[in-house]
């Protein structure tokens, strides 16, 4: 990669699909959908259009948020987050919706949730294994959610059905919001979100966020297992990415092989680094594997 940051702002949460020798970048980006990009190399990226926006037939009602799309044969499937429209009060759950191409549109698979636990979740991530076994992780919301009298956002993960359209069976807690530099933000309520799981040499590596997402102590930690289910284990040397002088609360990363074949972690800091906020833009740094360990090389400007 030759520029950081890239000129895509207004965003959050980016993920990149790799089809056809072809890169997809899709984004918390508008107040009812998601605009999806298009790149041949990373670097120069089509002006945004609509892949997926709110459907009559639509679970959510706003929030749409953290959209992962992944390829299911001849069909590609987006996971997403949105605010349940049967309630006011916060009540975010996660949707799926099918398109035939990875521009869209993308229309909803049904008027309800993937799934319904009985309290929010959002920021889902789908894992396939080396057997072809999904996992679904995700992160329970904060909200009404106190630990300690604190609240707090847990990160959880459940095996997916065959199909990808349901769980087959419950979720699990996996990951708690426990390591020191994950409470920087004195606010009171704690979280590990942005789940991204990569498999190497037989152990998985489940990336997330921690902090609050407009603040500039928002970074990207790891943890480590020996199950896609879990149990894991932080790093010790955690965060893998966190604020600098002049990047502020790089995090809710995801990956994608570059076109030299290369691990590249996509991630989003704010665009204003003095001034933190949901205003935020498009970074792409190399991901090695050190000594069994995960390493950015970044947060990088340049």
């Amino acid at each position: 990669m030759s520029h950081n940051p890239l000129p895509i702002t207004n965003i959050g949460d980016p993920y990149i699909l790799k089809d056809g020798g072809r890169y997809y970048l899709y984004a918390t980006s508008l107040p009812d959908g998601f605009y999806v990009w298009q790149s041949d190399d990373l670097v120069n990226w089509s002006a945004p259009s609509v892949c997926y926006r709110r459907q009559p037939q639509s679970f959510g009602s706003r929030d749409f948020w953290a959209p992962e799309v992944y390829r299911f044969g001849d069909e590609y499937r987006m996971y997403y987050t949105a605010q349940w429209k049967k309630f006011e009060d916060e009540e975010l759950r996660i949707g799926l919706a099918v398109a035939a191409s990875p521009l869209g549109p993308f229309e909803e698979v049904s008027g309800e949730p993937l799934f319904d636990p009985g309290y929010g979740v959002l920021d889902a991530h789908v894992f396939t294994d080396d057997d072809g076994k999904r996992y679904l992780y995700y992160s329970r919301a904060g909200h009404n959610h106190f630990v300690d009298g604190a609240q707090e956002s847990d990160i959880y993960v459940a095996p997916l059905s065959g199909d990808g359209r349901s769980l087959a069976g419950e979720g699990v807690c996996i990951l708690r919001p426990d390591q020191e530099w994950e409470r920087r933000d004195g606010m009171n309520q704690y979280w590990n979100e942005g789940p991204f799981v990569l498999k190497h040499e037989g152990k998985y590596h489940l990336m997330y966020s921690a902090n609050f997402f407009a603040g500039k102590h928002y970074g990207v930690g790891c943890a480590v297992s020996d199950s896609p289910m879990g149990p894991f284990v932080k790093y010790p040397e955690n965060p893998i990415l966190a604020a600098t002088a002049e990047v502020s609360g790089p995090g809710h990363n995801s990956v994608v092989e570059g076109p030299d074949g290369g691990l590249l972690c996509v991630y989003h800091a704010h665009t204003d680094p003095m001034r933190p906020s949901g205003n935020r833009q498009l970074y792409i740094d190399p991901l090695r594997f050190e000594n069994g360990r995960i390493r950015i090389l970044g947060p990088t400007r340049r």
